[in-house]
């Protein structure tokens, strides 16, 4: 049962975290793109360290009040500007794949219904799509035949890291909330070692050194009607990840599910008019350094606040104070 649930969260977990940027290949161009798997092995441990840490601070459920409200707030508008920026991709895919415009709203009222209605949903989603995304990508990335070589820069490894986590950082605080700490060891793994599969094969296609190389490799391959296809799956769940985290918070304020669904969907809309390329120019710079902070911020208080803790509980000259103040009481 343990690791079924594990299986389930990290889905949801690589799913959130697997959008637009990845699934073309661009993240992995401008991250990794002079790097060796070094780099790319980092990149993994790192994320599944704060898959842990993340989902710890669920497990303990003690985040203080003013910490909570502003990551909220925070998460909350974050979750939407990728939700848009979502929406504005989908147009530009579903276009190429059908040379039909306006498609973009279809599935956004469809990600509307499916993530509106339970968490349940959202993680099934992703259980079914995340196995077919990473069977593109190794696919493609095994027929282009690219070398995974280069240098090794540990710090874009872990700026890579805490770009995408943010919102996904969000959703498994929420996935940690009655776990046990044995489901959080392997959720943690088995997202790392997902991750870590899916950016070495796409390493591998990244060498063509084009705007969108995974794309353009998969043409190059006569795989390219798959590869967009796994591009639209990474875009549909971010989009529900978004959506499910935003929507939750919006409820919140207005009180009522439906119309809080049809604001989000109705704004989303919108906002991904000015298409996928200006609003990533506009918000995604603030998202990276917000996500880097939400992270340093997980792995300091799931790994030092104890440690911190425990010192203060053992130092003598606490201890001490403590005992001048009683006497001058007494």
């Amino acid at each position: 049962m343990k690791v079924l649930k594990a299986v389930r969260v990290s889905a949801l977990f690589v799913g959130s975290v697997v959008g637009a940027g990845f699934a073309t290949g661009q993240e992995i161009m401008l991250f990794f793109g002079g790097d060796g798997v070094i780099s790319l092995v980092a990149a993994s441990l790192f994320m599944a360290t704060c898959v842990f840490a993340f989902m710890e601070i669920g497990a303990k459920e003690a985040l203080p009040p003013r910490v909570g409200a502003v990551t909220e707030g925070v998460v909350s508008l974050s979750s939407f500007a990728v939700y848009a920026a979502m929406i504005a991709a989908s147009e530009e895919v579903l276009f190429d794949l059908t040379g039909q415009g306006g498609l973009s709203l279809f599935l956004a009222v469809s990600v509307a219904f499916l993530s509106s209605a339970s968490a349940e949903r959202l993680s099934f989603l992703n259980l079914v799509a995340l196995p077919v995304m990473v069977g593109i990508v190794v696919l493609v990335g095994a027929r282009s035949g690219g070398k995974v070589s280069g240098g090794t820069h540990l710090l874009t490894a872990f700026a890579y890291g805490g770009m995408n986590l943010l919102f996904s950082g969000a959703l498994m605080t929420k996935a940690g909330e009655g776990s046990t700490r044995a489901e959080r060891l392997v959720t943690a793994a088995i997202s790392g070692a997902v991750i870590f599969v899916m950016l070495l094969f796409m390493r591998r296609c990244v060498s063509v050194g084009v705007d969108m190389p995974f794309l353009a490799a998969a043409d190059r391959e006569g795989l390219g009607t798959f590869a967009r296809v796994a591009l639209l799956l990474a875009i549909l769940t971010t989009m529900a990840s978004c959506f499910y985290l935003g929507l939750s918070r919006l409820r919140r304020w207005t009180g009522d599910g439906v119309l809080s669904a049809s604001l989000m969907t109705l704004l989303g809309v919108t906002v991904a008019g000015f298409g996928f390329a200006p609003i990533v120019a506009a918000t995604y710079p603030a998202i990276s350094y917000l996500g880097l902070a939400a992270t340093l911020f997980a792995l300091g208080y799931t790994f030092l606040s104890p440690l911190l803790a425990r010192f203060f509980q053992k130092n003598p000259f606490r201890n001490s104070a403590r005992g001048i103040d009683r006497g001058q009481k007494s």
